[in-house]
């Protein structure tokens, strides 16, 4: 998996260690993200399909929305389990003697590298659907000056493992690496 990360290693530098997110932790959180979408879905649904105060209920209406939403759930999902795969398959996470590095995309393969003398903060999240699944696994938030971590919006962090197994552990690990680091 090293090779991987050849393309963005600077003279000098090794891979430590390559992590991949966890398959099942990653697709049941795919999923039920496209679930909570399609409640939506059928909220729109039965709103527009509640006739207004003194008229009767339109069936025609109500199929025609329903036809329409099964439509997009069809289209939707295939879609989403498509991008979610290639997702999957383009993510890796690595860490090495300078600095963490994050490889993803759908369409191409973009990087993200932040070097530990930049790495001011560290979050491990282990959320509900971590312990349910007992997968063992969790989300390594890293922040930087310009690039804060916040536990108010931890989408607009860019470095982050997300769905690695035993995020405590193999933040130890990059803990360690830096404390050598910062010894040199």
């Amino acid at each position: 998996m090293e090779q991987k990360f050849s393309d963005v290693l600077e003279k000098g530098e090794k891979i430590t260690k390559v992590y991949r997110p966890n398959k099942t932790k990653f697709w049941w959180a795919t999923m039920l993200l496209w679930t909570f979408c399609v409640w939506i879905w059928s909220f729109i649904i039965l709103v527009g399909s509640v006739p207004e105060e003194g008229k009767s209920f339109n069936s025609s209406l109500f199929w025609l929305l329903f036809g329409i939403s099964a439509g997009v759930f069809v289209v939707g999902m295939a879609f989403t389990i498509l991008f979610a795969a290639i997702y999957y398959k383009n993510r890796y996470y690595a860490y090495t003697n300078k600095r963490i590095i994050i490889r993803g995309g759908i369409i191409g393969i973009d990087y993200k590298s932040l070097e530990f003398k930049h790495l001011t903060a560290t979050i491990v999240q282990v959320t509900f659907l971590d312990k349910v699944l007992g997968r063992n696994t969790g989300n390594i938030r890293f922040g930087s000056p310009s690039s804060p971590v916040s536990s108010m919006n931890s989408s607009m962090n860019p470095y982050a493992f997300k769905h690695v197994h035993k995020p405590y552990d193999t933040l130890r690990e990059i803990k360690e690496i830096i404390d050598v680091k910062d010894k040199e």
